[in-house]
């Protein structure tokens, strides 16, 4: 069930262009800054509501305009037309978010889900060298585009945080008694074991994604999870270090995960310690691909597999086991040149 066109309205540097696709690889090619990233991210909103780059709305929207529209189709037994728009209304300052499925508004909760998008880019590297929030990031940006319980989790404990931090800054200071975080505790109690619940299930799928896989290279991957499940004895006894740093130290917020080889003999086998930067390149993909998979398991739409300007940074053996992998998926990649192993095997879209 391909998306088969694109229509974009106001989008970043586009004031108004369509776009066909068809099913399997499409390339789009062109010189930088010619807005290749930005149709990309338009596919992403379309699907989402939101961004994979951007830190606010107000940049989806081309400059002095009051809104943006994306649209487009995916072809089932029928056409089905989704739209989503960012509007300015007269008396606010924030953009509000419109979603439609052939011309019917929906929640985003009913939306959600209907388009799965899996984004790859060379800044993705740091999911394997960077930080644990970035790996936090990756968890969350998989099941907000399309798990509505766990967005309205996710949110929820974020808010609880904030919450259970002033009071326990007012413990420090003697201002608040201990009860007064018990509201605070059970909420993120709550909501921190979706997160955890759901986390736990990727990984679980991920890890036998690996072990099952036809390619060698994937065989021998597998993730490190370290989940951080709230109860009240947990909370309790960290307490006094929470009062004393005013924070709460335990929980999904400080939950990560490592990507690990059999390749490395070692007590540490991961790969942000010991990969080249191909190979963590490849663990990448790996775990994107092992998104899709997981995505194809949901009700909807087949996952639509964004790439966006990784050729440059592999070697040819992994371009040629990137684009075979590709051939299994819809699949959108840009690039600054028309790459050889798919000029007769892809739809070409050429950017000016």
């Amino acid at each position: 069930m391909p998306l088969t066109s694109l229509i974009l309205d106001n989008f970043r540097t586009y004031s108004h262009r369509e776009f066909s696709f068809q099913d399997g690889v499409n390339l789009i090619y062109g010189p930088n800054a010619s807005g290749k990233t930005n149709l990309l991210e338009a596919m992403f909103f379309l699907a989402t509501g939101k961004s994979f780059r951007a830190s606010t709305s107000r940049h989806l929207v081309s400059w002095r305009e009051s809104f943006t529209t994306v649209r487009g189709q995916l072809k089932n037994s029928q056409l089905t037309n989704f739209e989503a728009k960012l509007v300015l209304p007269t008396t606010s300052t924030g953009f509000r978010r419109v979603f439609l499925i052939d011309d019917s508004v929906k929640k985003r909760s009913q939306y959600l889900g209907q388009i799965k998008p899996v984004v790859f880019q060379p800044d993705d590297i740091r999911l394997i060298s960077g930080s644990p929030s970035r790996r936090r990031d990756f968890f969350d940006l998989l099941f907000t585009s399309f798990d509505w319980r766990y967005t309205q989790a996710l949110s929820q404990y974020h808010r609880t945080l904030n919450h259970r931090r002033l009071v326990l800054l007012r413990l420090s200071q003697h201002l608040a008694r201990p009860d007064e975080l018990y509201f605070w505790d059970q909420s993120l109690i709550k909501n921190g074991q979706i997160v955890t619940d759901s986390r736990s299930k990727f990984v679980v799928f991920a890890n036998q994604f690996f072990a099952t896989h036809p390619e060698p290279q994937f065989q021998n991957l597998k993730i490190i999870y370290q989940p951080q499940p709230i109860n009240s004895e947990s909370l309790n006894s960290r307490l006094n270090y929470d009062i004393a740093h005013a924070q709460t130290s335990h929980g999904a917020h400080r939950e990560d995960f490592w990507l690990t080889s059999t390749e490395f003999i070692t007590d540490n086998p991961n790969l942000a310690h010991w990969a080249s930067r191909g190979q963590q390149r490849l663990g990448v993909l790996a775990l994107k691909l092992a998104q899709l998979e997981f995505l194809k398991l949901l009700p909807g739409h087949s996952p639509l597999l964004l790439l966006d300007d990784i050729f440059s940074e592999l070697d040819s053996d992994h371009q040629e086991l990137l684009i075979k992998l590709c051939l299994n998926y819809q699949t959108i990649i840009t690039s600054t040149f028309v790459l050889p192993h798919l000029e007769n095997q892809a739809n070409l879209l050429q950017l000016t």
